[in-house]
């Protein structure tokens, strides 16, 4: 077996270098939220070249059952490699920012609302959807206040970036949540579409009751038994089904997007993904939006080094210079 790939024959997740410089890390607390800011001290001492008040801002959602610290690592590696490419000269100062996730680290309050059906939580997709839902509006919370935190910027370029649980939120915060307050979105093994997702892993085929604006629950219940209808009530149904729309239908069209998956993902297949992107390219607003989509072979649900390595670059190609005009 590869010294790369992990015991099931595929890549494995991104683990960060011994040798990658560490940046620094700054605890904030906004709205009784505590957040970890990462590379600020590097801009307040030493600010890029030609610097006027502009800062990118990555704003990092991790996945379930991990905590903050896996979006940590990855911070350090975007930072160093957003840093040291200079393919379009000086780069303007980038900083993450993350925190635990609702009832995730020291905010989880139930372990086994993080579990999943086939763990023996019988509400696994409400709590998760609750979840998501719940994230996504603490980061907007963040997204609104942080620039009072951080007077010595006049300019944000908000970027959210997601994994897994985190990329579910991140569809959910761009389409419902805070539409044309980000500058661009990248989600790696997240899912727009949760009731396809859901509904799957519950057994029942969604295109049979998923194919318009409105829900027939009536249809979905006869589908379903007596346990399948406790684990997909009526009214999470709907929820779902009308956040799904909205993913569909009300996600900008004028952002970059950088998109994720794995070949080999049973948990949250790539396919749901490409559907979403297939219908985005044709249809007569979207055809023209700038889409990165990247199915790494090899690979089952996981955030991999080469995952991370294209995402520094899309970050540093989409992101003005400090001598460049302002976007």
């Amino acid at each position: 077996m590869s010294a790369v790939q992990n015991a099931s024959g595929l890549e494995p997740r991104f683990s960060l270098p011994a040798t990658t410089p560490r940046s620094s890390k700054t605890e904030l607390a906004i709205g009784g939220l505590k957040l970890y800011v990462y590379g600020l001290d590097e801009i307040n001492s030493s600010p890029p070249e030609g610097f006027s008040g502009e800062v990118a801002v990555l704003y990092m959602a991790h996945n379930r059952t991990r905590t903050y610290r896996v979006m940590e690592d990855m911070a350090h590696e975007l930072l160093h490699r957003y840093r040291t490419d200079t393919r379009k000269g000086e780069p303007i100062g980038l900083i993450a920012v993350t925190m635990n996730m609702r009832n995730h680290g020291d905010r989880e309050v139930d372990p086994n609302a993080n579990r999943t059906w086939k763990d023996g939580n019988e509400n696994h997709a409400m709590d998760i959807v609750s979840m998501i839902s719940g994230s996504a509006q603490d980061f907007k919370l963040v997204l609104d206040y942080l620039p009072a935190y951080l007077p010595q910027f006049n300019r944000f370029y908000n970027i959210m970036y997601g994994v897994s649980l985190g990329g579910h939120t991140a569809w959910r915060i761009a389409s419902l949540i805070s539409p044309g307050q980000f500058y661009g979105y990248a989600m790696i093994v997240g899912c727009p579409s949760l009731s396809t997702l859901l509904l799957n892993r519950l057994g029942i085929d969604p295109t049979s009751v998923n194919g318009d604006d409105t829900l027939d629950y009536e249809k979905l219940k006869q589908l379903m038994n007596p346990k399948q209808q406790r684990r997909w009530p009526e009214p999470l149904a709907k929820i779902v089904h009308q956040d799904d729309r909205k993913v569909s239908n009300d996600f900008p069209t004028d952002v970059p997007l950088f998109l994720c998956n794995g070949l080999h993902d049973k948990l949250v297949p790539a396919k749901y993904t490409n559907t979403w992107v297939e219908a985005r390219r044709q249809s007569p607003e979207g055809s023209k939006q700038d889409i990165t989509f990247f199915v790494q072979e090899n690979t089952g649900h996981s955030c991999t080094k080469e995952m991370i390595a294209m995402m520094a670059v899309w970050l540093r190609d989409i992101l003005p210079t400090t001598a460049g005009p302002s976007l």
